[in-house]
């Protein structure tokens, strides 16, 4: 995650006790178990609306193929790096702001085995740490609302992909007037450090960055039946109020003001 006030947006996911949490929601959910595999790290390492569901289907649209090279902008805890790393066989570079998150997720791939491809590297997505060309795909799941400059971050997902890539936008975007906006959300506790668009900004931001949008599906439905069966597990990375965050994303999303939206997006 990353803006222009990366301070505020670190200090907004920093715990300083995540590992240990996350290891106490393991331990819970799977007594006595020494081994675990990636589907058992769902409930705790993928906190976009529509979890894991969303993220196998948005996997489907990245069109991958074994040794494919990925990057995962905004990568958080790493569950959906580590899903394409294991049932997509591609070689996967997440890059995320929190160096926590960055700590966690290195932790648990390699409580997983799979270490070799899967990595992970604290960094700004306005501003990757890579040569022109390095990944074959990429996507970013819920990390626009927290970067201002997104035209910025477009430009350097253009730079960093191949001819003809594919880029994933799966965000949470404003449909109605943002000051009925409710906070706390989970990308930010107050509207100062929360950056929604809309999505013709979206299209807009992305066509000149180089893109054709060539699908975009609004997952409305599906976001709001997950926010209602969210549990404990899945919060823990979201801190004391997650509860009362999830409330108001659901909130904000019945009443029409929020959608999670992805767009398709191939480089010319």
């Amino acid at each position: 995650m990353t803006t222009r006030q990366p301070s505020a947006i670190a200090r907004h996911y920093r715990q300083d006790d995540l590992r240990r949490k996350i290891d106490e929601a393991l331990d819970r959910l799977y007594p006595g178990r020494t081994t675990l595999t990636t589907d058992d790290l769902h409930v705790v390492d993928e906190f976009h609306t529509g979890g894991h569901a969303a993220t196998r289907e948005l996997a489907e649209h990245l069109e991958l193929g074994a040794g494919l090279r990925v990057l995962d902008v905004g990568s958080g805890l790493g569950g959906p790096a580590r899903h394409l790393a294991q049932h997509e066989g591609a070689d996967v570079t997440g890059v995320d702001l929190t160096e926590e998150y960055v700590d966690v997720a290195r932790r648990l791939t390699d409580r997983v085995g799979l270490a070799d491809r899967a990595r992970f590297q604290q960094g700004d997505v306005s501003a990757l740490p890579f040569p022109r060309a390095s990944f074959d795909r990429a996507w970013m799941l819920h990390v626009g609302m927290n970067i201002e400059d997104k035209a910025r971050l477009f430009a350097e997902v253009s730079r960093v992909l191949t001819d003809n890539g594919l880029f994933i936008v799966y965000d949470v975007m404003l449909l109605g007037d943002p000051a009925l906006v409710s906070y706390p959300l989970p990308w930010a506790s107050e509207p100062e450090h929360s950056f929604l668009a809309r999505p013709e900004d979206y299209r807009s931001l992305l066509r000149k960055a180089g893109f054709d949008i060539v699908a975009e599906h609004d997952h409305r439905s599906q976001a709001a039946r997950s926010l209602r069966e969210a549990d404990a597990p899945i919060s823990v990375a979201m801190g004391t109020d997650a509860s009362t965050k999830l409330a108001k994303a659901l909130q904000n999303i019945e009443e029409g003001l929020l959608a999670p939206t992805e767009m398709i997006c191939r480089l010319r």
